[in-house]
């Protein structure tokens, strides 16, 4: 079992004994990891190793799937996330999808969607501002400012990708969960999302999942190697990649594996 324990002052993921299921196939082993609160942590591993999974249930997008069963206790500043209202958690933990997912509404309406059903503000100036506020930190704005009125899917891959990060962070969430954001992007677009990631941490919690090993040395502070469902390593994402305690992990960033 691998753990990696952070100053709690500092802690702003507790993951503790976690395990997962989907029906009797176990794909989550008594995971422990700490999250650093304003860093990136990289989740790696093979296809199918629960990356994933792993992420999906720290904002409880598992509870929407019947087969899978949670066991364990994730903490998000020391409250358990299942004491959390649901519609809440997923305010205070947004996510980006592998997909770019925008909604079938123009570049304002999927920004101001969230505030609106959240109901956080106060007038429709108040939503300009939120709205104009994420695109800018999405670093989109100056690309759409004078089209907010277009059609989201009109944009490109790229910036429909970021119209979701703007989408996310227009709730101001306290943690951002990225499941391979740059998978299904050009090398260019994947250059504007990790910048973006760069500077969101300022602000943000950032977990990313990433089948790309350069992407994780790149963007991240931490990484975690996942591994038939088990945390093989974690640890600072320089000292994982330069010298790694652990032969399979070893292996996997050498590509004798995965």
């Amino acid at each position: 079992m691998v753990n990696k324990i952070i100053s709690k002052k500092e802690v702003k993921i507790s993951i503790r004994n976690l395990n997962i299921w989907y029906q009797d196939m176990q794909v989550i082993k008594n995971v422990n990891l700490d999250i650093e609160k304003n860093k990136v942590t990289a989740i790696i591993g093979p296809s199918g190793c629960g990356k994933s999974t792993l992420i999906k249930s720290i904002n409880r997008m598992l509870d929407i799937i019947p087969e899978a069963k949670v066991r364990g206790t994730i903490l998000l500043d020391s409250q358990n996330i299942y004491e959390i209202d649901e519609t809440l958690l997923r305010k205070r933990i947004g996510m980006v999808f592998q997909m770019p997912n925008p909604f079938p509404k123009s570049i304002f309406e999927n920004v101001a969607y969230g505030l609106k059903l959240h109901r956080v503000f106060k007038n429709r100036e108040e939503v300009y501002f939120k709205v104009e506020k994420a695109l800018k930190q999405a670093a989109l704005w100056d690309e759409i400012k004078d089209n907010l009125d277009k059609f989201a899917l009109d944009l490109s891959g790229g910036q429909q990708q970021r119209l979701c990060v703007a989408r996310c962070i227009a709730l101001e969430p306290e943690v951002i969960l990225f499941d391979e954001p740059c998978s299904a992007l050009d090398p260019i677009a994947t250059a504007k999302i990790e910048e973006l990631i760069e500077k969101l941490k300022q602000n943000y919690t950032i977990v990313i999942v990433t089948h790309n090993m350069q992407q994780a040395a790149r963007i991240s502070d931490y990484t975690a190697f996942l591994y038939l469902g088990e945390l093989v390593e974690f640890g600072p994402t320089q000292k994982m990649f330069t010298t790694p305690q652990n032969k399979m992990t070893e292996h996997y960033l050498t590509g004798k594996f995965g």
